[in-house]
């Protein structure tokens, strides 16, 4: 179009979008009262849809579109057919419907023009539009036959008329294409008049087509998140190895709803994400905002920017946003919430736990076993090794996953017991040194990064450690363990720590805290840590999956 005419028309639809709003809210209340208003407004959205759903990014001559203008359309186009699709309206199958999802199978336009060969009613049809199909119950699969672009349909049912190919004079294809349509319209419009015509109202009511089945408006969300958790997972291969237990976390096809499959895929991929180097974490969830956003399932912008939530919520109720606080200002505040058998075990409640003294250690232990649990719950790739002479195994076995609560509530007893009883300071930093290392020894078969939110949980719960420490006259070993060397091992860890990854930093990860007598003490140090570490022989660790 010409510069002003495009300029105009771009101020006029400035203009539709600022009173979309109105319009939404208005719509809205119609929808919401059973009336044959409500109907009429039900098949116009449906025949928008209709319009909408042969866009193609890739197609001409959208394809030439800004990259964000498209995406807004395709967000408006998800999040109209999730409304019709509760509302209950029928929504045709999208058999080869453009997509820019990656990892979908790409739609192919048909070439405009096409005559249509269709054996039954419409076979004599020479240019019958592409929506006319063999067979009763065909699906709209492709354009119409004329001179329009490629990737777009014609109106159908209430919209304008396809533009038909000239025929000698011009008339008979088109008087052809209007009667094939005619008589594979004439059923829709037909059931259209059923649906409205109460029961019993006479006789020669022609009788509603049978409804289509209605696609599922989810579907490609949880193909792409599939696509995005393989994509991250070929990446990121060094950080999150493909393993047997891997691949049985995965359902078998069929065994699960969309919505289900969806929140599983979700969780698994920021599940793995707290494994990864921060810069990357941060990468990735992005990506995993784009997909969820281009399927019109935005994530609410305070999970986005909040950094406690570990995995964020979807809408619809699709999936919860979950939260873990590495930094607790007020223990006992949040200590209030746990669940009481962890308050029992440490010998306090919700009603009491506001009563402790700052120095007690019980309530931050109260918090951080509920995120321990809750870790648990969420990735079923962890490992731990509940005694000092163990490898670490499994959670996902049942067998390890009942050791682990068994020594996990003994050593919350003993820890609690201490603090309650007046155990003398060494004593007391035994105790807490012992529940640490199955409280805050929660691994992957391959550690997570250093920098990864994973090493944060990890030091957070070893400086519950430190006033303990330090009234017993020990601290925690002030040597970063990136400047770790062999005699440091030999120094302040117990002589069967794990070995880890060839060709990585020599510690790897902190099973059970280190600790080594304060000042220049030289009596003994019986605080000694466990690592996951280099291994002294080509080998890595082969333990349980």
């Amino acid at each position: 179009m010409s510069g002003a005419a495009e300029k105009d028309g771009g101020a006029a639809a400035g203009v539709l979008g600022a009173g979309l709003s109105g319009f939404a809210q208005a719509a809205g209340a119609v929808l919401a009262t059973p009336s044959e208003c409500r109907e009429v407004m039900l098949g116009a959205l449906s025949r928008c849809w209709e319009e909408l759903r042969w866009v193609g990014r890739h197609l001409q001559p959208y394809a030439d579109d800004p990259a964000e203008v498209f995406d807004h359309f395709e967000t408006a186009r998800a999040s109209l057919e999730r409304l019709l699709w509760a509302a209950g309206t029928a929504v045709p199958a999208r058999a080869g419907t453009p997509t820019s999802v990656e990892g979908s199978a790409p739609a192919t336009a048909e070439p405009a023009g096409r005559a249509a060969a269709a054996p039954g009613p419409v076979a004599a049809a020479p240019a019958a539009p592409d929506h006319v199909l063999a067979g009763e119950g065909a699906e709209r699969v492709g354009p119409a036959a004329g001179p329009v672009h490629p990737g777009h349909v014609v109106p159908g049912p209430g919209g304008a008329s396809p533009a038909a190919p000239p025929g000698d004079d011009g008339t008979e294809a088109a008087g052809a294409a209007a009667s094939a349509s005619a008589a594979v319209d004439e059923p829709e419009r037909e059931a259209g008049e059923a649906l409205r015509t109460p029961a019993g109202a006479g006789a020669g009511v022609a009788p509603a087509a049978p409804a289509r089945p209605p696609v599922d408006p989810l579907a490609g969300m949880a193909d792409a998140l599939g696509a995005l958790e393989t994509k991250l997972l070929a990446e990121q291969v060094g950080l999150l190895p493909r393993t047997p237990l891997s691949a049985a976390l995965r359902a078998p096809a069929g065994t699960t709803t969309t919505a289900e499959r969806i929140a599983a895929t979700w969780q698994r991929v920021h599940m793995a994400l707290l494994r990864l180097p921060a810069h990357l974490r941060d990468e990735w969830r992005a990506q995993a905002r784009e997909t969820a956003a281009a399927a019109g399932l935005a994530v609410a912008a305070e999970d986005s920017s909040d950094p406690d939530v570990i995995v964020p919520g979807l809408p619809q109720g699709l999936c919860a946003a979950e939260r873990i606080p590495l930094v607790v200002a007020d223990p006992g505040a949040a200590a209030v919430g746990v669940r009481e058998e962890i308050h029992h075990k440490l010998g306090t409640s919700s009603g009491t736990v506001l009563d402790l003294p700052s120095t007690d250690p019980r309530p931050i232990w109260a918090v951080r076993t509920e995120q321990a649990l809750r870790l648990v719950a969420l990735d079923p790739e962890l490992h731990i090794a509940v005694m000092v002479e163990d490898q670490p195994s499994s959670l996902s076995s049942e067998e390890t996953r009942l050791r682990y609560h068994q020594r996990l509530n003994s050593l919350l007893e003993s820890a609690g017991s201490s603090q309650a009883d007046g155990w003398p300071p060494d004593s007391r930093l035994g105790a807490a040194h012992e529940l640490d290392m199955v409280l805050g020894g929660l691994v992957h078969k391959r550690p997570a990064a250093l920098d990864s939110w994973w090493w944060q949980w990890r030091t957070v719960v070893s400086e519950i450690l430190v006033p303990l420490a330090e009234r017993a006259r020990y601290e925690r070993v002030p040597k970063a363990f990136a400047k770790w060397t062999p005699l440091d091992v030999d120094a302040y860890t117990v002589k069967n720590s794990v070995p880890g990854q060839n060709g990585e930093p020599l510690v790897q990860w902190v099973l059970w805290t280190p600790l080594k007598p304060k000042g220049g003490a030289t009596r003994p140090n019986e605080r000694k840590g466990r690592i996951v570490m280099r291994p002294q022989k080509p080998y890595g660790w082969q333990g349980s999956s």
